[in-house]
C-alpha cells in the first residue's frame, strides 16, 4: 500500500545568533518564557532556523532581546520511515529542476514518518508536484 505524502508550506524563523557559548541557552529560554514549542531546529556558526508552535510571536520576543529575527516560508514534508522515500523525494524534485537550499530533519527507528523542513528555490512547483505523490 502507498502511502500519501503531506507537503505544506509552514513558517520558519531565521535567527542571527552571536558565535559564543550560552548564545543557544538564550535563545531558547527566551521561547520557553513565551511558551513556544521547538518542532524542528538548525543551527549554525552564526545562525539558526527554528520551526515553531508560534513563529510571529518568537520573532517579537526575539526582537524584544536584541536579536535579528525574521520569518521565511519554507516547506513541511511527511515522509514515510522507509528505505529509499528521501531518494524518491529528492529524485523527483530533481527531476523537476527544484534546487533544494537547505533541508534538515530526523526519525526515529520506530516512528510511521518523519518530518523534514526544506528550502527549495521553487515551492510552488514542488507543492503542486507533491499534491497527490503516493510512495
Amino acid at each position: 500500500m502507498k502511502e500519501t505524502v503531506c507537503m505544506k508550506q509552514v513558517k520558519q524563523l531565521f535567527v542571527v545568533l552571536p558565535n559564543e557559548p550560552g548564545s543557544s541557552a538564550k535563545l531558547t529560554r527566551i521561547l520557553k518564557k513565551k511558551r513556544i514549542a521547538i518542532y524542528a531546529i538548525a543551527m549554525f556558526v552564526d545562525s539558526a532556523r527554528l520551526h515553531l508552535s508560534d513563529a510571529e510571536t518568537a520573532m517579537h520576543a526575539l526582537h524584544e532581546n536584541g536579536y535579528t529575527a525574521e520569518i521565511r516560508k519554507v516547506l513541511e514534508i511527511l515522509l514515510p520511515n522507509k528505505q529509499g522515500a528521501m531518494a524518491e523525494m529528492t529524485q523527483k524534485l530533481g527531476n523537476a529542476g527544484i534546487n533544494i537550499e537547505y533541508m534538515f530533519g530526523t526519525i526515529e527507528k520506530r516512528q510511521k514518518h518523519g518530518r523534514l523542513i526544506l528550502e527549495v528555490d521553487n515551492s510552488e512547483l514542488a507543492l503542486k508536484l507533491f499534491k497527490n505523490h503516493k510512495f
